[in-house]
């Protein structure tokens, strides 16, 4: 059994290393023909551009190679079928589900590795590729965020504040406007302030005028000459950093993340989502294993662009089923956990149902 294990797995391993290059290739040269007239106008070297693409390399490789993955679990089970190297397997007492086992083993590899990758490389990657872009080839300026003016910045609690210019260096605000809003995003509350300065770990609002408005749509007003605003959790360097999105992050930021909005007040469901999707997307790779292996069975005389299309058929409603979740739990209409692993639990239970049904052949 071990020699036959070696020889699945290699043989697997091999056609999805050319599966992934061959879809990242494509997918590079796609994205630089759709881009080639403003790669000319921008006089982009050939350094510049291969650096730009060098940098995007780990997220194209974690978004192609579930699908690739599926494709080769397809064809390899297919062939053997065609060849009759299955049914020699099966006639020699070994089972389909022991069959498949070091299938299903460089499925979890991967997926165990596509985690690490998406997870500590694709973040900081993508950042780079950014700059790149931003500072190589649109010629901008980098952007300075201890000294800036004219943005907005969501903090912790869900309060959103103009900053008029933000001195990272001196802890100081000028110019800010803080708004603080319900679930319909109605404003509840409204601070103008001059100067909002960082004193004694709280912001405070110097010169400010304070709104109040209630549902019914009154309103009160008081003018502060000192109002301190220890809802805001944010620090300087928060103000002062470049803000990442959840997706950003890697699952251990994002949980400190969650924990400090939770700690402010505010409402994480969102980032939630975020996390579990951040920790169950790349097991969607042994998933399409335990999926295309045994769907490969049930119809063996199938040629290499049914099996192609059957992958990108199932990929779609995966991929389909996962923003459909994803959309549900940013809404509230399922829990956090539970909309990040919709995908996963339909094809694991399509993958259980189909193991049963190739044992039985």
């Amino acid at each position: 059994m071990k020699i036959l294990d070696r020889y699945l797995a290699g043989h697997f391993i091999r056609m999805i290393f050319m599966a992934v290059l061959s879809f990242t290739v494509i997918f590079i040269t796609v994205n630089a023909f759709d881009h080639f007239s403003r790669w000319v106008d921008k006089d982009v070297t050939v350094m510049i551009f291969l650096r730009y693409y060098f940098y995007g390399l780990p997220y194209i490789i974690v978004l192609v190679t579930p699908i690739a993955v599926l494709i080769c679990s397809l064809l390899l089970v297919t062939g053997m079928a065609r060849n009759n190297e299955l049914t020699a397997m099966r006639a020699s007492g070994v089972s389909i589900p022991r069959i498949f086992l070091p299938l299903i083993f460089v499925g979890f590899i991967i997926s165990v590795f596509t985690l690490v990758v998406g997870d500590f490389v694709v973040a900081d990657a993508n950042y780079l590729q950014i700059q790149v872009k931003r500072v190589e080839i649109d010629g901008r300026d980098p952007i300075n965020y201890l000294m800036r003016n004219d943005f907005a910045h969501k903090t912790l609690d869900g309060a959103i504040v103009e900053i008029g210019l933000f001195d990272g260096q001196h802890a100081n605000i000028s110019r800010g406007v803080v708004e603080w809003l319900d679930d319909s995003l109605r404003v509840t509350r409204r601070v103008d302030a001059q100067r909002l300065t960082y004193i004694d770990s709280v912001w405070t609002g110097i010169s400010a005028e304070e709104r109040r408005f209630s549902p019914t749509g009154e309103m009160s007003f008081t003018l502060h000459d000192t109002l301190p605003l220890p809802e805001i959790a944010d620090t300087p360097e928060d103000f002062g950093s470049r803000r990442k999105s959840a997706a950003e992050m890697n699952i251990f930021q994002l949980w400190d993340h969650i924990g400090r909005i939770k700690s402010a007040g505010g409402n994480p469901t969102g980032d939630l989502v975020e996390f579990w999707l951040t920790l169950f997307f790349p097991f969607s790779t042994l998933i399409m294993v335990l999926v295309g292996a045994p769907l490969a069975t049930s119809n063996p005389k199938s040629g290499k662009s049914t099996s192609i299309g059957l992958a990108v058929l199932l990929g779609f409603i995966f991929f389909s089923l996962a923003r459909f979740g994803q959309t549900l739990g940013h809404k509230g209409a399922l829990e956090p956990i539970l909309a990040a692993a919709l995908p996963e639990v339909a094809f694991i239970i399509l993958g259980i149902w189909l193991f049963r049904r190739a044992g039985q052949q």
